[in-house]
């Protein structure tokens, strides 16, 4: 049978196992009750899936992987085991990965069209492991159509995202990167940048931007400030700067619109360019 869709579903459910007190104590509701949401969703659109989809999970609860099986068929389901290498090689964790989905297709008679077939991102989380291993699995599957980032079917890390006001997507020029824009609940900005077809953690090339140091801070996901090395105060002077941060950091950091509105925001993030 031809596999003409691919579902990959990462890291899902890491809240589910932690202890009620750890989550009260740790701040972690916020997350579980967006994981609980998310999970939902995932086993309502397995029902729906074309037989031609195949699923892929990674990490998680083997309940998901039989979930999909049923919704699917035992041979559209997969979950993969290969081990991490104790030397962390990504290059070789990833290739080990894509080897087991195809000893799988092999093995039921499954064909995939590298040129044709689509593919979607799911899982824990948003800007973390779901983009790291989907452009993973892209780049190593030789996928020519880009996965497509699912937001609505993942957990996120960076509590600023909780109740957004509105969510934009950018492609940056020349490239396979996607910006992802938020306007937050605050009515501050924030921005992402995603590789889709390139392993992000291994990714050298450099996102450049223009950023204005009273306006525009680089923070990791937990909201502190990676940049300007010092916070602008009143009697500085205001000053642009080029600023390059290679993608392989882009999995944990996000630029926040401090000092402008999401329309300036996001014309600043228009010009972004790949080195």
């Amino acid at each position: 049978m031809q596999i003409s869709h691919l579902i990959f579903l990462i890291h899902p459910c890491c809240y589910e196992p932690i202890d009620a007190e750890t989550i009260r104590r740790d701040g972690f509701q916020l997350y579980l009750n967006r994981e609980e949401e998310v999970k939902a969703k995932w086993l309502a659109e397995l029902d729906d899936s074309a037989a031609e989809t195949l699923y892929v999970q990674l990490g998680g609860p083997a309940y998901l992987t039989d979930a999909a099986a049923t919704s699917l068929g035992a041979n559209h389901a997969l979950s993969l085991k290969f081990p991490f290498p104790d030397n962390q090689d990504l290059d070789v964790y990833y290739q080990g990965l894509v080897a087991e989905i195809r000893a799988h297709l092999q093995a039921h008679g499954l064909v995939l069209d590298a040129e044709t077939v689509t593919s979607e991102l799911w899982g824990e989380s948003f800007e973390g492991c779901v983009p790291g291993y989907g452009g993973a699995f892209a780049q190593y599957l030789a996928l020519q159509q880009a996965p497509k980032m699912r937001y609505e079917m993942t957990v996120y890390d960076s509590r600023f995202l909780h109740m957004p006001r509105r969510l934009e997507t950018l492609a940056i020029a020349e490239s396979d990167v996607e910006a992802w824009l938020f306007e937050c609940h605050d009515g501050t900005s924030a921005v992402t940048f995603q590789s889709r077809s390139t392993a992000q953690w291994l990714d050298e090339r450099r996102l450049c931007l223009r950023l204005h140091d009273r306006k525009h801070q680089i923070t990791d996901k937990l909201g502190h400030t990676v940049w300007p090395e010092a916070p602008w105060s009143k009697g500085k002077p205001e000053l642009e700067h080029e600023v390059a941060v290679p993608m392989k950091e882009w999995i944990s950091r996000w630029v926040r619109g401090i000092g402008t509105n999401f329309e300036g925001f996001r014309d600043v993030i228009g010009a972004a360019r790949i080195e």
